[in-house]
């Protein structure tokens, strides 16, 4: 079991399953060198709390830290243009999220069940919130969606029971069922 890794400064990706269900993972030294992390790479690390994301990343593959139920705080860089499918869901104790501003789309259940999320700002990037993007975020209280936004999906902030505002630009020409 370890807790701590320092990736080198060789290596360009980080590949899928890399880091799977490490429960002991508790903190990850990502290098400047990484352009990308691939599906799965930190899915289920329990105890993971702390990682920081370089600039150099353009591609986050999809539930790259689904699980990682310590997790507290997360930037996504501005190099990345897409968070996918289910990347952030089940980080119950994610509380806080900044999104890159070259992201156009965030995915299905990317954020779902994050619980301890309390606000959200989408940046201007952005034009298409999955379905079930930020689905059961029970503690989520405003959420603020950048000028671009043409598409809300299905379920989208479905059973956001505390959520007290929201502002939808005028760019927004579909919202789907329940979102």
């Amino acid at each position: 079991k370890f807790s701590e890794v320092v990736i080198g400064n060789n290596i360009t990706s980080i590949g899928q399953y890399a880091f799977y269900n490490c429960t002991s993972l508790t903190s990850v030294t990502i290098p400047d060198s990484v352009t990308e992390i691939g599906n799965y790479a930190f899915s289920s690390c329990a105890s993971l709390t702390s990682i920081t994301i370089p600039d150099s990343v353009t591609s986050i593959g999809e539930f790259a830290f689904c699980n990682c139920t310590s997790l507290t705080s997360i930037t996504i860089p501005d190099r990345v243009t897409e968070i996918g499918e289910s990347t952030f869901k089940r980080c119950y104790n994610l509380t806080n999220v900044t999104i890159g501003n070259n992201v156009k789309t965030i995915s299905m259940e990317a954020f779902m069940l994050c619980e301890s999320l309390k606000s959200i700002t989408i940046p201007d990037s952005v034009t298409t919130i999955g379905d079930e993007a930020f689905c059961c975020c029970d503690s989520l209280q405003s959420v603020t969606i950048g000028n671009s936004v043409k598409t809300i999906d299905y379920e989208a902030f479905y059973s956001c029971d505390n959520l007290q505002s929201i502002t939808i630009p005028d760019s927004v020409t579909i919202i789907g069922q329940k979102a």
